[in-house]
């Protein structure tokens, strides 16, 4: 089975990146979630309600939708801080990055490019195999958001960055739910013993479709893995040109 693949592309500020994957990935678990079943049989089912809650983000000016679920806020939390992690010492930061905005201004006004990072996640469903191989987990459907990182230190243009972010993750998370929403492929809903293979069973109050954020290397040191995607000095100058290019009036 092939897998629906999306690709999205953002330019964000080194503090920004909390953000923007929070607020994408946790839109698209927004809409591939569903309340708990309850079976009465074991094809005869009902479905619970899910709970939501309206976030604001810290460093862009926008509010988005998550599923109320402490458990799984948690383990988004988990994952999206340890690929800030990796950014931030590939960008050579060392330090957390929210602490950047008290650094002193550089030089350089309109921002440094720093790297570009991608992130994905996948919806998968499980597939046994014969004895004895272990089950199959087969993606069906994949988002991949790479982020173009700059590092803006003059608070005049960072205030217009968080403007400028906040426009294009609004038109990304539109174009996110107008795809989610056509008519696709989805598992078909699985009786009561086939249950786990299509849904993540583990949270109480809520059931997202199995799936799994997958963070691609990253340019570390002088090593360059195949699949890192550092932007080249000529990635480097478009990047800094569209990011001067949307800050000046």
């Amino acid at each position: 089975m092939n897998a629906r693949n999306q690709q999205f592309q953002l330019t964000v500020d080194l503090r920004q990146v909390r953000d923007a994957v929070s607020a994408v990935f946790h839109t698209l678990l927004l809409h591939r979630s569903i309340g708990k079943f309850q079976y009465k049989a074991e094809s005869n089912y009902q479905l619970g309600s899910i709970g939501v809650e309206e976030v604001d983000c810290e460093f862009v000016d926008l509010t988005y939708v998550r599923v109320n679920s402490a458990k799984l806020i948690s383990k988004i939390k988990d994952e999206v801080d340890a690929f800030c992690v990796d950014v931030s010492k590939a960008a050579g930061c060392g330090a957390d990055m929210n602490t950047l905005q008290s650094k002193s201004p550089s030089h350089i006004t309109h921002g440094t490019p720093l790297l570009s990072a991608r992130i994905a996640l996948e919806f998968y469903q499980r597939r046994k195999r014969q004895w004895p191989l272990p089950e199959d987990q087969v993606p069906w459907e994949v988002w991949q958001l790479q982020l173009d990182i700059v590092d803006v230190r003059e608070t005049e243009y960072f205030e217009r960055m968080r403007e400028n972010v906040a426009e294009s993750l609004s038109e990304l998370v539109i174009s996110t739910c107008s795809a989610i929403n056509r008519s696709q492929y989805l598992p078909k809903m699985p009786t009561k013993s086939e249950l786990t293979n299509v849904f993540d069973d583990t949270f109480s109050d809520c059931q997202p479709y199995l799936f799994r954020i997958v963070r691609h290397p990253l340019h570390t040191g002088d090593k360059r893995s195949e699949t890192s995607t550092f932007l080249t000095s000529s990635g480097l100058s478009a990047v800094k040109k569209l990011l001067k290019d949307s800050l000046l009036f």
